[in-house]
Parts: structure tokens; sequence; C-alpha cells
């Protein structure tokens, strides 16, 4: 990408936007040639371990430089614009704080650090112990609280940084559930406050009940941006697809169905219900209310079987994965 095509790119607006960013760690592949835009509000980013996702959270808060490409928050370049920094809030995977001071010191020591004064940093303490539902437990050493307490803490942090962009490294990371509820509550706060949040998970439904905007990272690449609906759309052109139907005789609709080439196999499951395989599910659906029309069969129900953010994950970060 020329330097004018870069300059038009990253003058869309997004508060973030990233073009053809690639990072290296020695021979290995952080990222590679990663470009998409973040709005305000939230999106999820799921992929397995090693996929980049933390590479990434590093890139947007200036911790990291991309080797190739252009990074962008806010207008300008997190890892040379210090004032672009400050506006960022990071919520890493990995614990920072102290184990032996309680909450409230840690959060204190992390605002002074800031560069606030030591009268404003008790100030800025109390809320953020105040927006997490922590001020009670505040005075206990940090290193006894729970991993959800913990984890809520960050979140304070952020949530009283007033940060514009705020990035969360797989905050749900051995939470227990009610921990999660909590979370998800305060990650949702965020989102509604006009921020752009980017949140990093392994647990797929905790990510599609904070969102419908996700990306999927696998190998460094970035294989899919966008609404999961969408990305169920183009998965149903590409991969093959898991179709139920209940009706009054599987069997012979299932002769029916074996015939058509696209059908990869059929599968009668009990006395009034099978599972359809296809390679062209779209032809699928046509050919199946052509069929149970011609006859004459009652269908109670047709769904697809895997129709979820897991199978968005499972199949495009699948080893041989094509790029959405």
């Amino acid at each position: 990408m020329t330097n004018a095509a870069q300059t038009l790119a990253l003058s869309s607006g997004a508060p973030v936007a990233l073009r053809g960013a690639s990072v290296f760690y020695g021979e290995v592949i952080g990222l590679s040639q990663v470009t998409l835009d973040l709005a305000p509000g939230i999106t999820g980013l799921v992929g397995p371990n090693g996929s980049g996702k933390s590479t990434l959270m590093r890139v947007l808060s200036g911790l990291v430089a991309p080797v190739e490409g252009t990074v962008r928050v806010l207008g300008g370049n997190p890892f040379t614009d210090h004032a672009i920094r400050g506006r960022i809030a990071l919520v890493p995977a990995t614990e920072a704080f102290f184990r032996e001071l309680s909450g409230r010191a840690n959060l204190e020591v992390a605002f002074v650090m800031r560069g606030l004064s030591r009268a404003a940093a008790q100030r800025a303490a109390q809320r953020a112990l105040e927006l997490s539902g922590l001020v009670d437990a505040s005075a206990r050493a940090y290193g006894a609280w729970s991993r959800g307490m913990r984890q809520r803490l960050k979140l304070g942090l952020a949530l009283s940084a007033d940060a514009d962009v705020v990035l969360l490294d797989e905050p749900f990371l051995g939470v227990d559930p009610p921990s999660r509820r909590e979370l998800r509550e305060l990650i949702l706060s965020l989102g509604h406050s006009g921020r752009t949040v980017l949140v990093s998970s392994h647990v797929l439904h905790e990510i599609d009940s904070l969102t419908q905007q996700v990306g999927v990272l696998a190998r460094g690449r970035l294989l899919g941006l966008g609404r999961v609906d969408q990305l169920l759309d183009t998965l149903r052109d590409r991969h093959p697809h898991r179709i139920e139907v209940d009706c009054d005789d599987p069997r012979r609709l299932a002769v029916e169905l074996m015939a058509l080439p696209h059908v990869r196999e059929v599968q009668v499951v009990g006395r009034q219900s099978l599972e359809c395989l296809s390679e062209a599910p779209g032809e699928a659906y046509r050919e199946l209310t052509q069929i149970v029309a011609r006859l004459g069969l009652v269908v109670r129900r047709i769904r697809t079987v895997e129709d979820s953010l897991e199978t968005v994950f499972e199949q495009i970060t699948s080893p041989g994965a094509r790029r959405l």
C-alpha cells in the first residue's frame, strides 16, 4: 500500500485503525498483515493460544511497534505519542499488582505512576473501588483476593481512568461464574459509555453475550471481522453445514437427500428426525423445500445444528481454513 493509500485508509474516522500490520519475534510470526478498523462500542476477539491476540493488544497500546504496516489510535501513533498512550487502558491477562499491598494501595500506586498527585490518586482509587464494587475489600491484601475480585479491580482501574480505548486481554480467564456476570456488566458499561473496547477471550459464549461484532485470529492472521451472523453466512458458503429436519418420514426424505451431489452424509436420528451435512447449504435449503413439497411430508422443524460463535471459531481456525 502506498503512503497516500495508507493516509486515505486511516482517515476513515475509526478510533482504531491498522493497515497491513506485522510483528515478528525472531522467526515466529506474532501478526501477519493485519488490517482492521474498530468503532466505538465492544468488539470481541477470539482465537486459539498463540494466535496473536495478546500481540495485537500490545501493538494497539503502544508497547510494540509493527515492523510492517501502520497503526493509528485516536489519530496518532501509540508507540511514539505519550499523550495518545495516556488515553488507552490495557487490562492484561497477567497479574500486574503487588500481592502484599491492599487493593486500595495498589490503585493509588498505579495512579501516581500515571502522573497524578497523591491526593488525586487517592480520589481516583476510591472511584475505581466504587465502580468495581470492591470498597469493602479494599483494605485486604491483594494476594488474598479471589481471581474474580482481581479482574474486577483491573476493570475498575480502566473505568476510572476515563480512557477512550480499553483493551481487555482474557478478562474471564479463571473466573468463577458469579464473578463472570459481574465482569460482564462492567464491560458492558464500558461499551455503553462510548469507549472503543476490544475484548479477547477463549470463553466464546461470553464474547457472544457481550457483542455481535467479532474478529477471529489464527496463526497471526485476521481470518474474519464482522457481525457473527455475517461470519456464519460466509461459512455457509465455504464449509460443510449440518441441518436438522424433524418430519413424519425421515427415511423417505433421507433417500432423496442422498441423491443430491452436494450432500456429504445423511443420518436418521430416531423415528422422526434426520441430520444432513451439505457442502452447499444455500442449495440444500432450496432443494429441501422442493423435496418436502413434492413428497407431501409433514415437517415440524428445520434448523441449523451448529449456528453459533463456536462454529465460527472452530471452523475458521482449523488447519487449512481460508481467510474470509
